[in-house]
């Protein structure tokens, strides 16, 4: 995903969609929402702005809401597909998503961490990105182009 993307919308002539990466990011979202075995409106509340940020279609948002009406978990989606900044992109919004409800359960805390485990950062580079996304502070690779 380029940065200029999220900058750019459709009125400016960027075709509306979203990317193949998005859609596995927000997908990826839907899983950490069901962690604890539920799905409450604040979690879904973060992957539908991250729609409305992709620019996504009806369709497309139809689309992933409907997928998010199952619960998922992590082996449902293709993180090896992922490109860097799309893990750090997954990794914070994972982390605000773990926070949205109000309260952060230990199967959240615990899908957090093989969440960034399978997207390949280490233990300090991925509390880092956590604190930063939870406290509001820019990404630790920020300006850095990613990982």
């Amino acid at each position: 995903m380029s940065a200029n993307r999220m900058l750019i919308p459709s009125f400016f002539g960027y075709p509306r969609g979203v990317t193949p990466n998005e859609k596995n990011v927000v997908k990826s979202l839907v899983a950490v929402a069901w962690a604890d075995g539920h799905l409450e409106a604040p979690e879904a509340g973060v992957f539908e702005g991250m729609l409305v940020a992709f620019d996504a279609t009806d369709d497309e948002e139809a689309e992933v809401l409907e997928y998010a009406k199952t619960r998922r978990t992590l082996d449902d989606i293709p993180l090896t597909e992922l490109s860097p900044d799309d893990r750090e992109l997954l990794l914070t919004n994972a982390a605000l998503l773990a926070a949205a409800d109000g309260e952060k359960s230990e199967s959240e805390t615990q899908l957090l961490e093989r969440l960034w485990r399978l997207l390949e950062f280490g233990d300090d580079e991925a509390r880092k990105i956590i604190d930063a996304a939870v406290s509001g502070a820019p990404s630790p690779t920020e300006g850095q182009g990613g990982r």
